[in-house]
């Protein structure tokens, strides 16, 4: 068989059609039915496929389609051939649970326009097909990059073996991969790809190559089928996109995977660390073959960092941009324009503003903008992966008081990642943290927050005091045990796993403690699970209430808890969606320990799907809703009152164009101590005559529907986007309690650094806003990233 190989590289005709003969008879006894459709996916790396377009090739596996996926690079830059085959294993076991099927494949080469290529045929799914060219990979920051050579240069490349015994090197030079891959998507009714609109090192050079490559040769397939492209490294830091559902299924696959490759896969159950950060997204746009386009076209951005909640700005021809308020402007759209470089030089980007053309250089330690020049060395750029950004001198730019700065790149904080757009993970509106109760029934208010497990998608909750510094209480643990070899989900219908559960906090039994209800999908509908207080501890999850398929969490806006009934036990608000617009609330009362069949209180149809929901409290009345939505542009207050059996939707009201929808955080709370709420609202404080860090704080009487927001109250020396308010009144009194991310040192591979932290700003009672020292309750143990949740399904 060996020989047959050699002479079949040599291009023996014979060799061919007795490999190709072989080939027919190693594969699956049963054929594969691809009548319904062939998607085809080309990758370079044997866990972009996982990470970046996943769940997408799940779907069409689950609509019956055939999916063969193509990983061009074995293992690694540099690997040796044994990380190759570690890394098609763990590939393997992972398109094995995908399929839900045992792990056992069919091996063979098979030759495709003359050339060998390692296939595997999953054999109880025989639709299920994966393709090795095991080509060698470039380095991610910076070096050799052979994809590329062989691309742009013409270099010609040598694969790793085909064969286990380390024999059967393949030949490739640009027509001859070209050839090879036009055959393998010839059969493709769809095309799944990655980025090839960007520059290295936003993304991996292998990501960008493989992208260009797959895009020129499906322009010349003579036919016109969707291909989509898949972004990659930035989304990492962006928004998450996917459902709860396919968050948590998506990351039993890729944590199977990473259990062979890695051999552990705690980051891959968090988003403390990028694998983990690329689970819950997938972002990508769409085309067709059909039509002609360059190899790379060059997409307007924007640099936006999220400690200081601003844009960088061009300030014209000659001058030095600046950090400014986001406004959308041309001024704030730049361009990383490709340079003629050797594929895996660094310096590889020019940084060119949108609206003067003018490419930004690093003259003695100072950003000038001036005409551009490729060869110029001050105005190459590099464009790093992971949120960091390399100026031409070597220096991370980064932010300081509101302004551009430049530093060494060691120990960096978050002030120096950069996101390409506004909208990122920082100013995610939907995200919650802490919640806030007596738990204890002592009258004493206590920080109650979630944490994700590493060993599995189960998670912790701690107690954490308002009273004074101290250790944080575990007061539930929900394990859930991750196999990697399982083809069935880890999370049953009865199991609590972080990612597709929502959580409030509400005194559901009466009993004067608060409980923590735990809201889930099962059985088609939604399952409440009630964890009653003990006051030491929360108690074993008992169903509360099972609803029917008419209600689901992928339909329900928000949940909220709060007594709507008057009845010294909180019931459950749900905010779903109508099929036509707006949102209907429901709501479920409680018996106590069970609940009742939701009630519909209100059809709010004109109420804007985002709305987030806070449960407002006025004299002499129920427990009633404020509603704060983003309206064309502007942020809007919409009352919702409550008369125990409907609740009554009430005149929207815009607030001042100071406050931009996606930068404001808000709580509520009886500020006064006169029976009813006022609601309070965060927003960066972007003055850019002031050198410090601040956050504004206004104040709104909701007891007035003429009232307007007043400016209350300043916080220094922290960012907008690290810190989520609440408002809490026990016996030691009022204060504003922030529950806040403690700025630290960025690893390589993190999205965020530092630990959660609390602090009390006591409030003396008044007529404005008064509050008093911080009082630090101290960095609580964890990673500030693995206790932020999704609490809504839009902002």
């Amino acid at each position: 068989m060996r020989s047959s190989v050699t002479r079949l590289v040599r291009g023996s005709s014979i060799a061919f059609l007795v490999l190709f003969l072989f080939a027919l008879c190693a594969g699956p006894a049963r054929a594969a039915d691809c009548g319904a459709g062939t998607l085809i996916t080309v990758v370079a790396h044997l866990d972009d496929d996982l990470l970046f377009v996943d769940p997408a090739i799940n779907e069409r596996l689950d609509a019956g389609w055939c999916v063969t996926t193509v990983h061009l690079i074995g293992g690694a830059n540099g690997a040796d051939f044994a990380y190759v085959q570690t890394r098609e294993r763990a590939s393997r076991l992972a398109y094995a649970r995908m399929a839900g099927v045992p792990d056992e494949w069919a091996e063979s080469n098979i030759p495709l326009a003359g050339k060998l290529v390692h296939q595997m045929v999953l054999k109880a799914k025989p639709q299920v097909r994966l393709l090795e060219l095991r080509l060698p990979g470039g380095g991610v920051r910076g070096g050799r990059v052979p994809l590329g050579l062989l691309w742009e240069q013409r270099a010609t490349l040598f694969t790793y073996p085909m064969n286990g015994d380390g024999t059967g090197r393949v030949k490739y030079d640009r027509d001859s991969l070209s050839a090879t891959l036009r055959a393998i998507l010839a059969q493709a009714s769809q095309i799944y790809t990655l980025n090839p609109d960007t520059v290295p090192f936003i993304e991996h050079p292998d990501h960008i190559f493989a992208a260009r490559i797959t895009r020129h040769v499906a322009q010349t397939l003579g036919k016109s089928v969707p291909i989509v492209y898949h972004v990659t490294y930035p989304t990492g830091g962006w928004p998450a996109n996917l459902a709860p559902a396919e968050v948590q299924r998506k990351r039993d696959i890729v944590a199977s995977y990473f259990s062979i490759d890695g051999s552990e896969s705690s980051h891959v159950f968090g988003e403390f660390q990028w694998d983990g950060n690329w689970v819950a997204r997938r972002y990508a746009f769409a085309d067709y073959t059909g039509r002609r386009v360059a190899d790379f076209q060059a997409h307007p951005m924007q640099l936006f960092n999220a400690a200081a909640s601003r844009c960088v700005t061009s300030a014209g021809a000659g001058a030095a941009p600046t950090l400014a308020a986001c406004d959308g402007s041309a001024a704030q759209q730049w361009r990383w324009e490709p340079l003629s470089v050797y594929p895996g030089n660094t310096r590889n980007a020019a940084l060119v503003s949108v609206a003067t053309s003018q490419c930004i250089a690093e003259r003695d330690g100072y950003l000038v903008s001036e005409t551009c020049d490729q060869w110029d060395t001050a105005q190459r750029w590099t464009p790093w992966d992971f949120g960091l950004v390399y100026t031409p001198q070597r220096h991370c730019l980064g932010e300081s008081g509101g302004k551009l700065t430049m530093r060494g790149c060691t120990s960096l904080t978050t002030r120096f990642r950069w996101a390409a757009r506004q909208q990122a993970q920082a100013n995610d509106l939907r995200l919650a943290t802490a919640m806030y109760g007596d738990i204890t029934g002592t009258g004493d208010e206590a920080a109650v927050y979630v944490q994700r497990q590493h060993d599995g998608p189960g998670f912790n909750v701690y107690a954490a005091s308002l009273t004074k510094a101290a250790p944080p209480v575990l007061w539930y643990a929900s394990a859930v045990p991750f196999d990697p070899r399982a083809t069935a989900p880890s999370c049953t219908a009865d199991s609590l796993c972080f990612d597709s559960a929502r959580f409030v906090l509400g005194d559901f039994d009466g009993d004067g403690k608060q409980d923590l209800m735990v809201i889930t999908a099962r059985q088609g509908g939604t399952a409440f699970w009630l964890l009653r207080s003990t006051g030491e501890r929360f108690d074993v999850p008992r169903l509360w209430l099972q609803t029917t398929s008419a209600f689901k969490p992928e339909l329900t806006q928000q949940y909220v808890a709060a007594d709507f009934a008057a009845t010294r036990r909180a019931g459950v608000l749900i905010a779903q969606k109508r099929s036509d617009s707006g949102l209907d609330l429901w709501v479920a009362a409680s018996q106590g320990t069970t609940g009742l069949a939701p009630k519909l209180v209100a059809q709010a149809r004109t109420l804007q799907r985002n709305a987030d929901f806070l449960p407002l409290q006025t004299m002499g009345s129920r427990v009633s809703l404020v509603a704060v939505e983003s309206v064309d542009g502007r942020l809007a207050l919409t009352p919702i009152r409550n008369n125990g059996a409907r609740m009554t939707i009430g005149e929207r009201r815009p607030l001042p164009a100071r406050f931009v929808p996606g930068f404001v955080k808000t709580t509520i709370g009886a500020v006064h101590g006169k029976g009813s709420d006022t609601l309070i609202l965060l927003s960066p404080h972007l003055d850019e005559a002031n050198d410090d860090a601040m956050i504004d704080i206004a104040t709104l009487d909701m007891d007035s529907p003429a009232s307007v927001p007043v400016e209350s109250a300043t916080l220094h020396g922290m960012a907008w986007s690290d810190v989520f308010p609440a408002f809490v009144r026990d016996q030691r009194g009022a204060a504003l309690v922030l529950y806040r991310r403690a700025d630290a040192t960025l690893g390589d591979f993190y999205f965020t650094g530092g630990a959660p932290a609390l602090s009390r700003y006591p409030y003396a009672s008044g007529d404005g806003f008064a509050l008093g020292a911080a009082q630090e309750l101290g960095e609580l143990p964890g990673l500030f990233s693995e206790t932020v949740r999704v609490d809504r399904l839009a902002q």
